[in-house]
């Protein structure tokens, strides 16, 4: 997959399921122990996450790793 394509896919895949949760970057920043930038970041496809923040921001959300990560 084109990176592009992937840093897509996951920051609408944060997205949702923070919608699904109803948190704010912010509090999803504080519950991940990341800044609330790098929620930003990535939600706006400019970071580039490590696999520990991924795993960070998907236990903060209460979801699997695979629901975040694009195939």
């Amino acid at each position: 997959m084109e990176m592009n394509k992937y840093y897509k896919q996951l920051a609408q895949n944060i997205r949702m399921q923070r919608a699904k949760v109803k948190i704010s970057q912010l509090k999803l920043a504080e519950k991940a122990d990341v800044s609330i930038d790098t929620i930003s970041m990535i939600e706006r496809e400019q970071g580039n996450p490590t696999l520990s923040t991924i795993v960070s921001i998907a236990k903060a959300l209460g979801v699997d790793l695979n629901t975040l990560l694009p195939l």
